[in-house]
């Protein structure tokens, strides 16, 4: 894949946050942010945001440690991006698209990679892991989709960028599935301190993310139709340090023979 769409990792940032995954399995929050925040036309060559994600088990927080919940603050949170102006809100928490400033953070720019101009996933928040939380993780589900032609054959990559591998851990999957094609699991890795981590069930034997990664798949629908990219963060409980968890930002699924 060529240098310019394998970007270098991003760096610690001064304000940690994270989000997370747990074993139960309904939904209890979502958001609507939309494939393209600007109204712009969507590269043809990338997939596209359904418009919906969900967080399940444990509660999101911006503050792991205290157990503060996030808020339209203007810092990056969890969410599709590119950010759009705060004002979604679920009941349980206000979620924009996510930062409507500052615009660009630096932290997250310095190995190339932008949660204000890449459409994708920015994974940002922290699972409770306050004295007063009830112990489980979270889980944060996204899916994207991507039209497809029988009998072609597609090579996707998918850009993932971790940051702060000193804090608690977060873990994400990468299931692929359409006409024809079912990969579960096809890209799986966490980043964080396992040492510091109550590790959920299922996620053990996921390896070590690097700051930055392009890994790829490639398959051959049998017949044309909509396939689907579903992402699925798992943000551990963390019972030490700075009680917060790693972060990750994932660019959507880019098809590389795209043109």
């Amino acid at each position: 894949m060529p240098e310019n769409q394998v970007e270098r990792g991003l760096r610690r940032r001064t304000v940690l946050k994270g989000a997370a995954w747990s074993v139960p399995v309904i939904a209890v929050a979502s958001a609507v942010p939309m494939a393209s925040a600007s109204g712009e036309p969507v590269d043809p060559c990338i997939a596209v945001p359904t418009g919906t994600f969900f967080v399940a088990g444990g509660a999101l927080m911006a503050d792991g440690a205290l157990g503060v919940p996030p808020t339209a603050n203007g810092q990056f949170g969890t969410g599709w991006t590119p950010p759009k102006d705060p004002t979604y809100a679920d009941g349980v928490w206000t979620q924009t698209d996510y930062a409507a400033a500052p615009t660009p953070a630096s932290w997250w720019q310095t190995g190339g990679a932008s949660p204000s101009t890449e459409v994708g996933f920015l994974s940002l928040d922290d699972n409770d892991n306050s004295p007063n939380g009830t112990g489980e993780a979270s889980v944060v589900t996204g899916t994207l989709t991507y039209s497809v032609t029988a009998g072609t054959e597609y090579t996707f990559a998918f850009p993932i960028y971790a940051s702060a591998d000193y804090l608690g851990c977060q873990y994400l999957s990468i299931d692929i599935s359409g006409p024809g094609v079912e990969q579960q699991g096809a890209v799986q890795g966490y980043f964080g301190d396992p040492a510091i981590t109550d590790v959920p069930a299922g996620v053990g034997a996921y390896p070590h993310f690097a700051e930055t990664q392009s890994p790829t798949a490639t398959f051959m629908p049998t017949s044309s139709g909509t396939l689907t990219f579903t992402y699925t963060f798992t943000l551990a409980h963390v019972n030490g340090g700075q009680l917060k968890n790693a972060d990750l930002f994932v660019k959507a699924p880019l098809l590389t023979n795209c043109g």
